[in-house]
């Protein structure tokens, strides 16, 4: 069985969605860092959540004929509204409040790592020779890129070590939001699929923590500043970001499309420059090389897959 379709899309195409989508999750941690001063971290995801579900709501009624009409048909998208929504950045933005938003720039390339194993584990993706050069190369980029002096960046230091566990927890089950995704691109559309997730994980959310929410909206309403964080959040990292990701996703390989997840420190970097006017070094531009070269590798054609079995 084919894993993924035919490379007649051009693999450019997927190379600038997926850039565009890593665009948009480049400034998340620091966005949610400054959100997360004025609400709680199941506040702010609730939030989050509750606006892109809205924003998708009018595209998911269009497409009502490939809602699920049974329980056993929305556990694929429960587990995704889980891994991708509800468990996942519960775990991120506690940790947030623990450990600085750089830590989890640095920390997320462990979800490619992540996305690669799951897939050969679960799927019987075989990664072929230049998906794991592409995946080595883009680790080393963003090394540079990040210009992470391990000794001084305090990862796991007694100031931060439950911060930094909690977001290494959320990255490693985010993961599981690509993999169970490739399956079920199989049977519905990615818009679709993205807004069932986004359902089911406000749907958790709204279960486990909505007293709680209420009751914190109650005494004390977020500014427009943090709302507007929270739309950003919504609006273009989750319900635009997470489509675009998807529907590249529904014809590549997923541990192909998950090595781009490293293209976000790429992003960050040149943001601050542009707007702290921090210098731009020649460090800086040969991780740009690597991190666009690993991610041409892991979507060339040189790197297709075999399905086991």
């Amino acid at each position: 069985m084919a894993d993924e379709k035919p490379w007649s899309e051009p693999v450019a195409r997927d190379i600038l969605l997926l850039i565009l989508a890593n665009i948009f999750w480049g400034a998340t941690d620091v966005v949610a860092k400054f959100a997360l001063s004025e609400m709680s971290p199941v506040a702010l995801l609730w939030t989050r959540v509750s606006i892109a579900l809205i924003f998708l709501a009018p595209a998911l009624y269009a497409r009502k004929k490939e809602i699920p009409q049974s329980l056993i048909g929305f556990l694929p998208f429960i587990a995704l509204g889980l891994a991708g929504f509800a468990l996942n950045f519960t775990l991120v933005y506690y940790g947030l409040r623990l450990a600085p938003a750089s830590h989890a720039t640095a920390l997320r390339v462990t979800e490619s790592l992540t996305i690669v194993f799951l897939s050969a584990l679960l799927l019987r993706e075989k990664v072929r020779g230049r998906a794991v050069f592409g995946l080595v190369a883009g680790i080393l980029g963003v090394v540079l890129v990040l210009n992470i002096d391990f000794k001084n960046l305090s990862l796991f230091t007694s100031g931060s070590r439950r911060g930094d566990l909690l977001i290494l927890a959320g990255i490693l089950v985010e993961g599981f939001y690509t993999v169970i995704g490739k399956s079920v691109l199989k049977k519905v559309s990615p818009i679709t699929a993205t807004g069932l997730a986004l359902f089911c994980g406000w749907l958790i959310l709204t279960m486990v923590f909505g007293v709680r929410i209420a009751a914190e909206f109650g005494h004390q309403v977020p500014s427009a500043r943090a709302f507007l964080a929270a739309a950003y959040l919504g609006v273009i990292a989750t319900s635009i970001g997470y489509w675009i990701y998807y529907k590249v996703l529904s014809r590549r390989a997923s541990h192909r499309v998950g090595i781009s997840i490293m293209i976000q420190p790429l992003v960050g970097i040149p943001l601050a420059a542009l707007i702290f006017h921090d210098p731009m070094t020649p460090q800086f531009l040969i991780g740009a090389v690597l991190i666009a070269g690993g991610v041409y590798l892991a979507l060339g054609k040189g790197s297709e897959i075999k399905n086991e079995g």
